[in-house]
């Protein structure tokens, strides 16, 4: 079922890799989302930990949807993704790839917003930030999953950048809402297990958009 899923990872890696615009992009726009906040609502305060997870999860939200659209829309520009489509691998085997590598690059600008945001926010380096790391990769998970399918939907249609946060923000708000909260809390200092109730949510919200995303794909892409 898997049978070319490693060469299309690898292949937008390889892309990426070339060009470095999808991992530019997504970090500029990360760091100017921080920059904002930090100037809003300072650096310090006693709201610091929940206003450094809003900010963190903004990021990851804003940047997140403009980076799942760029592999899609090049290859919607190129042809290539019909030339996918002929081939003999499943439609599910694309979508998984291409979720991968939405996680892949995610997790590499999200790494450096996380950066940042101990700079700008003060905060320390320590378990706080270790217990940050698990949530931070569920949410990642549940994003990737449902920009990715979305983004194929939108990606039809002019101004389709434009259109995909507009699709992703309500859908996800169940699950930003659980993410920002776990994260507040460990970084305020409370222990992984007090936010357990945030994280079995997260995780049910990632079961859901990924089989939505595994079972719907085949029909979006189709439509073409």
């Amino acid at each position: 079922m898997l049978e070319g899923f490693g060469p299309i990872v690898r292949k937008d890696l390889r892309l990426e890799l070339r060009s470095g615009e999808s991992t530019v992009a997504l970090l500029s726009l990360s760091t100017l989302i921080l920059v904002v906040m930090v100037l809003v609502f300072g650096p310090g305060g006693a709201r610091r930990a929940e206003v450094a997870a809003g900010a963190l999860w903004l990021a990851l939200i804003f940047a997140g949807t403009m980076g799942s659209t760029r592999a899609l829309v090049a290859e919607r520009e190129t042809g290539c993704i019909r030339a996918l489509l002929l081939s003999p691998v499943e439609p599910g085997t694309i979508y998984a790839a291409k979720l991968s590598v939405a996680m892949i690059f995610m997790a590499e600008a999200g790494a450096g917003v996380l950066l940042i945001l101990v700079l700008f926010f003060n905060l320390e380096f320590g378990r706080a930030l270790l217990s940050l790391i698990p949530v931070f990769l569920l949410g990642i998970l549940g994003l990737a999953a449902l920009c990715t399918l979305l983004a194929t939907v939108s990606g039809r249609v002019r101004g389709g950048a434009m259109l995909l946060p507009v699709l992703v923000v309500p859908l996800f708000i169940p699950a930003l809402i659980a993410g920002s909260k776990a994260s507040a809390a460990v970084l305020s200092g409370q222990p992984l297990g007090s936010v357990i109730t945030w994280i079995k949510l997260l995780c049910a919200f990632d079961v859901l958009f990924v089989a939505a995303g595994y079972l719907l794909f085949e029909h979006v892409i189709l439509e073409d």
